[in-house]
């Protein structure tokens, strides 16, 4: 017995395929409208967030931490001296490589 396969034939006009197209496209764009939209958002706030910062710094009367009487004496009386090693213990942040995470 030899097998014959006949596909069926195509029930979709050219008019149709087009349409549908055109609304798999609207979908796709009107989902990447709202990631550039939720990105370009959170954007604006970083923005905003680091301009306050700077706005705040440029406020203070003292801006440098080895110019700072208070942290000078908490180093004297609690953590020993600038980067000593209670001090880089305590006080410095130590980065991690998290791009293979």
């Amino acid at each position: 017995m030899k097998y014959d396969y006949v596909e069926k034939a195509i029930t979709v006009t050219r008019r149709e395929f087009i349409g549908m197209l055109g609304i798999a496209a609207a979908m796709l764009w009107t989902g990447a409208f709202a990631v550039t939209d939720l990105v370009a958002d959170r954007n604006k706030y970083i923005r905003m967030r680091t301009a306050g910062l700077y706005k705040d710094d440029e406020k203070q009367a003292v801006r440098q931490s080895h110019n700072n009487k208070s942290l000078m004496k908490m180093y004297e009386t609690w953590a020993g001296k600038p980067m000593g090693h209670l001090a880089e213990e305590l006080f410095h942040t130590r980065y991690y490589d998290r791009t293979v995470l």
